[in-house]
């Protein structure tokens, strides 16, 4: 039968629409996935220029380690300050890189000594530090927390009078204050400070030899000590700008320093630090600053280096 019509002409048109559908969700597909793809790249060598970066201010700070050793190792004198110019902040120039590094060194043993708390039966705490830990507690507020801590990190599984051992304490000397927040009752403003509060980062270092530097140590840290106070803090503070104190007899020297505490600090204060850190900061040519801090034990004739921070992200 014959019509006035093509054969399938109804349909014609649909399927026209149907292939325009698809041609334009293919398009847009492929937008989609080439600018998908342009950012991949883009984000791709922002990662790669951001290691590039990285690892050369590693590179230049490697090559700048064993000159910040040499000058700890070549310090006249018989004391370490903050203030020494041998340790002030020097920039060195690495052309063939398009860098400048900014180096500066710090003596340490500033704090209560953490992980020097002990006799060697590592359960004893030293004499000379009782005094100063009771004290140290009482400033933070939590005094009972003093033997918990000790049983945190003491080397036997037995807890001392008032304090507590549990099957997830260490035993062992710190790897980083934050495992303290392990304690049971310690908290971040405890362990940290809050405002002008004082946290027990402020009063105490696992960077030590076991004594404490009276020239690179806080006033807070130096009232702890047992037979100072406040006031005999300070003058130490103040005479230590003019002179480092390099011997027991500077100390007593000064107007407000008992000499009646010698006896008891004799263990426990030096003048020398065992510990630095080392602060390096990596210029680019556009102005980009990449910090890097390394913490050296340098109680031997070899350096060691003990910890190294780097900002890891842009």
């Amino acid at each position: 039968m014959k019509t006035g019509f093509l054969p399938n002409s109804l349909s014609a048109g649909p399927r026209r629409g149907m292939v325009l559908l698809s041609v334009l969700l293919v398009s847009l597909f492929l937008l989609s996935a080439s600018t998908g793809f342009a950012l991949f790249v883009r984000s791709s060598m922002r990662r790669f220029d951001r290691e590039q970066r990285l690892f050369t201010a590693r590179m230049v700070c490697e090559a700048l380690l064993p000159a910040a050793k040499e000058i700890i190792l070549l310090h006249p004198g018989g004391a370490h300050s903050p203030l020494d110019e041998d340790f002030a902040l020097r920039t060195v120039s690495f052309p063939d890189a398009g860098v400048l590094v900014n180096l500066s060194i710090l003596p340490l043993d500033d704090g209560i000594p953490l992980n020097k708390l002990f006799l060697p039966d590592g359960r004893t705490l030293r004499t000379e530090l009782e005094g100063p830990w009771e004290k140290l507690w009482k400033e933070l507020g939590a005094e009972n927390l003093g033997k918990p801590v000790l049983d945190f990190i003491d080397s036997d599984r037995e807890p001392r009078l008032g304090g507590e051992e549990r099957d997830d304490f260490p035993n062992r000397p710190l790897l980083s204050l934050k495992e303290l927040l392990f304690v049971p009752g310690m908290t971040e403003q405890i362990l940290r400070g809050e405002g002008k509060g004082k946290g027990l980062a402020s009063l105490g270092t696992l960077w030590s030899g076991g004594k404490i530097n009276v020239n690179s140590a806080p006033p807070a840290v130096l009232a702890l000590l047992s037979g100072l106070d406040g006031r005999a803090a300070a003058a130490v503070a103040e005479g230590r700008i003019r002179k480092p104190f390099a011997s027991m007899d500077d100390l007593t020297a000064l107007a407000d320093f008992p000499s009646s505490a010698v006896p008891a600090l004799v263990n426990i204060l030096s003048f020398t630090s065992a510990y630095f850190k080392i602060s390096l900061e990596v210029i680019f040519a556009d102005g980009e600053r990449v910090p890097m801090e390394v913490i050296l034990d340098c109680s031997s004739s070899i350096p060691a280096t003990v910890r190294w921070e780097e900002q890891s992200d842009g």
